[in-house]
C-alpha cells in the first residue's frame, strides 16, 4: 500500500483534460462535474481561444488549475511568460524541458518574483520531458541521437530537477524510472491515460488509472475517456475507483 496521509482524497489526484473547442461546452461541463472533479487542464487550444477567462471561472468556483502552455522559448519570454501564468493563479504550468537548463531556471525565477510581488500562491512547476504521441523512432530521427525514449527521459528530468522543477510531465511508462532517479518528493503528473480504447488515438505510451497510480504517479491527467463519455459521471467514478484500488494494495 502507497503511504497517504489522513486527509487524503484520491479524486485530488485527478486532472481533467479540458481538451475542447466550444467554450460554451466546456462552462457546462466544468458545471456538471465540479461536484466530482476539483482540477482541470487548461491546454493550448484553450488557452489560445479563451485562457484567462477559462481560468477565472475555475478559481472563482474553489477549483485547481494547471495551465498546460508546454511554454518553450529563449529564456526572457519563458520568464515574462511564466510571470503572467503565476499573475493568472494558476496551480500547476509547464514548461518544455528540451528548452534547457537556463530556461527553467529563468521560469522558476519568474514564478518565485511574481508570487512575491503579487502575493499570490507560487504555482509548482513542471517539465514536459518527451510527449506521449512519440516513439523511438521518432525521438532518434528528430534529434540525430543514440538514446531511447527512456534515456532520453531520465536525462531531461535529472536536468529539470537540478533546475528548479517541482516535476515533470511524462508517459507512465517512465514513472518508476523517474521515481527512482528523482526521488519520492519530485512530482509526476501522467497523461495518457485510457480506460478503454479511442477511436484515432494519438497517445502511443498509455496505462490503466489503476496501472498508473500503481507505478507512483502522483497525478493523472485524463481527458478524451471522460469528455467522449455519454455518462461521464460514471466514467469518473470507474476512474476514481481505479485509483482508490490501486493506492490500497
Amino acid at each position: 500500500m502507497r503511504n497517504i496521509d489522513q486527509e487524503f482524497d484520491v479524486r485530488d489526484k485527478l486532472i481533467l483534460g479540458l481538451d475542447i473547442d466550444d467554450t460554451a461546452i466546456v462552462y457546462t461541463l466544468i458545471d456538471k462535474l465540479a461536484p466530482f472533479i476539483k482540477f482541470y487542464k487548461v491546454g493550448l487550444q484553450l488557452i489560445t481561444k479563451d485562457g484567462p477567462r477559462i481560468v477565472m471561472t475555475l478559481k472563482r468556483k474553489g477549483l485547481k488549475v494547471f495551465y498546460d502552455a508546454k511554454f518553450f522559448d529563449i529564456p526572457q519570454t519563458v520568464y515574462n511568460a511564466c510571470y503572467e501564468a503565476t499573475r493568472l493563479g494558476v496551480n500547476f504550468l509547464n514548461v518544455h524541458a528540451m528548452g534547457g537548463s537556463k530556461m527553467i531556471k529563468f521560469a522558476k525565477q519568474a514564478i518565485e518574483d511574481a508570487s512575491n510581488k503579487l502575493q499570490v500562491e507560487k504555482p509548482k512547476l513542471l517539465a514536459v520531458t518527451v510527449l506521449t504521441s512519440f516513439e523511438n523512432k521518432e525521438i532518434k530521427n528528430i534529434l540525430k541521437t543514440k538514446y531511447d525514449i527512456k534515456k532520453m527521459v531520465i536525462h531531461l528530468a535529472k536536468m529539470a530537477k537540478k533546475s528548479g522543477a517541482d516535476g515533470v510531465v511524462c508517459s507512465p511508462k517512465e514513472i518508476r524510472l523517474i521515481r527512482r532517479e528523482c526521488g519520492k518528493d519530485f512530482l509526476i503528473v501522467t497523461p495518457g491515460i485510457r480506460i478503454g480504447k479511442i477511436e484515432k488515438d494519438d497517445q502511443k505510451r498509455i496505462m490503466t488509472p489503476y496501472e498508473a497510480i500503481k507505478h507512483g504517479a502522483d497525478y493523472i491527467v485524463v481527458s478524451r475517456p471522460i469528455i467522449q463519455a455519454e455518462d461521464k459521471i460514471e466514467v469518473v467514478e470507474k476512474i476514481i475507483n481505479q485509483m482508490q484500488e490501486a493506492y490500497q494494495k
